[in-house]
């Protein structure tokens, strides 16, 4: 797990929201982090000082003295911020102890350093969650999809000596972006529009008639990466289970197009999908299961999801050799 990530479980521990393996491993990593456990000391200090105050028992019948003082008093006068600000009246808040004084600190320090990040953590997870959610409908759509077609994952044909999954102008050539497969699943209503737009990214669901359509209209209605299916296709029925065949979008590709700036770089095919800020990504695999993971080196037997076989070059031909090859691109 990378170092931010550790402070992000930080966060986490003083929000009370970590999980038995998650405070293991924060626990680990403090005994040989001193600069964590600096500022996991610091953050202690600031939660105990909040901790220490007391807030004293509402005397009885307060409410009710409370309302009848404001009866009494009759309605404010009309406050313009202008006249405040012309009478250049200064307003203080007067802190009776030194206590006072370190909870209005700790609330501080909570807000900037543990407020903010723990509230944008929290935001992402629940993104992360949400996408987890949009592919485990997706797998149930594909299961349905391979009880009615023999075994068969989503397959919409493909002709080897014609077509193309790659964007190509040659004219001899049938572009087929692999994406025309997975959208069988919306052409015969097994899954909605919306399972397919992970809430990470800017995408927008389609819209209009499935069955006018054999692809998804435009690329901002697909946010994810399906198993090339130009070769040889897993199936759920005889393959193994943890075989990927799902993903966040492929930071190797774009729509079909290899970037060849980082296919190029051997240190580049670790990239984790944009999606999720680079954190990592959410996997579906040929059981039904959707799983977070924080490297693409997991496919079967730690095969690159994002790569064919490791090769770095594409014509838009090629396609896995066997089933548990997994290449995942639109």
């Amino acid at each position: 797990m990378r170092a931010y990530d550790y402070r992000e479980l930080l966060a986490d521990l003083h929000l009370g929201a970590l999980s038995g393996d998650e405070r293991s491993a924060l626990e680990a990593r403090l005994r040989d982090d001193p600069e964590l456990a600096r500022e996991h000391q610091r953050l202690s200090q600031a939660v105990a000082a909040l901790e220490a105050v007391r807030v004293e028992p509402v005397p009885s019948g307060l409410h009710q003295r409370i309302a009848a003082r404001v009866r009494a008093a009759g309605p404010p006068p009309a406050l313009r911020v202008a006249d405040e600000l012309e009478s250049g009246q200064v307003y203080t808040l007067k802190l009776q102890s030194f206590r006072d004084i370190a909870a209005v600190a700790a609330m501080i320090v909570l807000a900037v350093g543990v407020g903010v990040p723990g509230l944008l953590h929290l935001r992402e997870r629940n993104q992360r969650m949400i996408c987890a959610d949009n592919m485990a409908q997706i797998g149930r759509g594909m299961q349905a999809y391979a009880l009615a077609a023999n075994g068969s994952l989503p397959f919409a044909g493909w002709d080897g000596g014609r077509y193309s999954w790659r964007p190509t102008t040659d004219p001899g050539v049938v572009v087929q972006p692999n994406r025309q497969h997975l959208y069988l699943l919306v052409k015969v209503g097994l899954v909605s529009p919306e399972a397919f737009v992970c809430p990470s990214s800017d995408g927008v669901p389609m819209s209009g008639r499935a069955d006018q359509f054999s692809d998804f209209p435009q690329s901002a209605n697909l946010s994810y990466a399906y198993q090339n299916m130009a070769g040889v296709r897993p199936s759920p029925q005889r393959d193994q289970p943890n075989m990927p065949i799902l993903s966040d979008d492929n930071p190797l590709f774009d729509g079909g197009l290899p970037r060849l700036d980082r296919l190029a770089v051997d240190g580049r095919h670790d990239l984790n999908s944009r999606a999720h800020g680079g954190a990592g990504q959410n996997l579906l695999t040929l059981d039904g299961r959707s799983i977070w993971t924080t490297t693409p080196y997991s496919g079967v037997n730690g095969d690159n999801v994002w790569l064919l076989d490791r090769r770095t070059e594409y014509t838009g031909r090629e396609g896995p050799q066997t089933s548990t090859d997994a290449h995942l691109i639109k």
